[in-house]
């Protein structure tokens, strides 16, 4: 076969595969093809009450599951999202634009945010699922979440019985005062006097797996469509009050500091990283 033949056969191919390949995209975002039957429904979707207890248990086992691309446990990002889903799931049944959601997109939050040590990936399975209930109250449930995590002294007693394979019962407690994971994890390793590599530590965060997936669903369950969703904490406590206020308020206008202390912003108690911290924007 002749170069120009080759040429002519190879442009035909080109020509003919492009228009099977653009006819496959038009296939794709036509009204009434499977794919565009298949496309996840727009927010917010649906979600049932939920059993506290039940998805606290879901998250506690959700923690330990084997991930089978890493040979470990999942951890807690992905334990939180998967309790809370499947509790939807099974509320909602089939058919549902919760099957749409392939579960290991969540295990990224493991242990911080792909083993980084911020956010408590427990949090991180939670608000996803607030923002696809709930997209217009997600700052409000979200902080919810977020305050109640820093105060609480975790892990708690719900699931010291739950698995005979791990029996931790009456384990050191601490508060975070953060969401983040390290300041979490360190804050209980000094509690409790154990390496953050040992089984009591990890048995510790599957246990607060579990906490955070019971308060998130009830977060969730507190919520109802159509309504505004009335936060769980109305005051501000005086730890945060005493936070620098560059985290917390807008610079007053046309100040020589305005750009400079309106640099960043947060829902924490920042004392707990800054402990010189001083209300900067208050001070005459």
């Amino acid at each position: 076969m002749s170069n120009s033949t080759n040429q002519a056969v190879s442009r035909r191919s080109f020509i003919t595969g492009g228009a099977v390949a653009a006819g496959s995209v038009v296939a794709l975002t036509l009204p009434g093809s499977a794919a565009a039957q298949a496309a996840p429904a727009s927010v917010p979707w649906a979600a049932p009450p939920l059993n506290p207890d039940t998805v606290r248990d879901a998250g506690y086992f959700g923690y330990w599951a084997t991930d089978p691309f890493k040979n470990t446990n999942y951890g807690c990002a992905y334990g939180v999202a998967v309790a809370l889903i499947t509790g939807i799931r099974a509320g909602l049944g089939a058919g549902s634009p919760w099957d749409t959601l392939p579960l290991e997109m969540f295990k990224w939050g493991k242990t911080g945010a792909v083993e980084s040590g911020t956010l408590c990936g427990a949090l991180t399975g939670a608000l996803p699922i607030f923002s696809l209930v709930a997209p217009a109250a997600i700052t409000e449930m979200g902080a919810d979440l977020i305050r109640w995590y820093q105060e609480t002294a975790f892990p708690s007693n719900e699931m010291d019985y739950l698995d005979s394979k791990r029996p931790y019962p009456n384990q050191a407690k601490s508060i975070s005062a953060s969401p983040l994971c390290h300041v979490s994890v360190s804050e209980w390793c000094k509690a409790a006097g154990k390496l953050s590599g040992s089984t009591d530590r990890k048995t510790r965060c599957g246990k607060i797996t579990g906490d955070v997936a019971k308060m998130a669903a009830i977060i969730l369950n507190r919520y109802v469509p159509g309504q505004k969703y009335v936060p769980i904490y109305s005051a501000q406590p005086a730890a945060y009050a005493e936070c620098v206020h560059c985290h917390v308020d807008a610079p007053p206008p046309s100040t020589p500091d305005a750009v400079r202390l309106n640099n960043s912003l947060g829902i924490s108690n920042c004392t707990t990283c800054h402990p010189d911290a001083q209300p900067v924007m208050s001070k005459k």
